[in-house]
């Protein structure tokens, strides 16, 4: 288990913040990441907000939640082809399997995290 990884089960499922520099680490962990790229004047964003606070309490244990502004880290948000926000990203051991955007149900989104786990 990464030390990311280690650092997110402690905190309880909560989401991490992603730089540059974070982003590589966190994706590559041995556990299904969860990323999404969002930016603060993005209301859809903010009304899914709780719906990733509450998957990110409910799969602790298996998902890493991540999250990239795609304001301030626009080099991550370009080499993601992020054309719309929110976009979700998941990763395995480094790899996209899926990804997908807009607003959506808490159920969708669980239904996306189960296929891959």
């Amino acid at each position: 288990m990464s030390l990311l990884d280690r650092l997110n089960a402690l905190a309880g499922g909560e989401i991490v913040v992603l730089r540059e520099d974070s982003f590589e680490p966190f994706v590559a962990g041995s556990r299904l990441a969860f990323v999404d790229f969002w930016a603060e004047w993005c209301r859809p964003c903010r009304a899914m907000a709780p719906v990733l606070r509450r998957l990110s309490r409910e799969y602790a244990k298996d998902v890493a939640f991540g999250k990239v502004d795609t304001e301030a880290e626009k080099d991550l948000a370009t080499r993601f082809a992020v054309r719309a926000i929110p976009t979700y990203v998941l990763f395995k051991k480094g790899h996209v399997v899926e990804r997908f955007s807009g607003v959506t149900s808490r159920e969708r989104l669980a239904k996306k995290i189960e296929k891959w786990l």
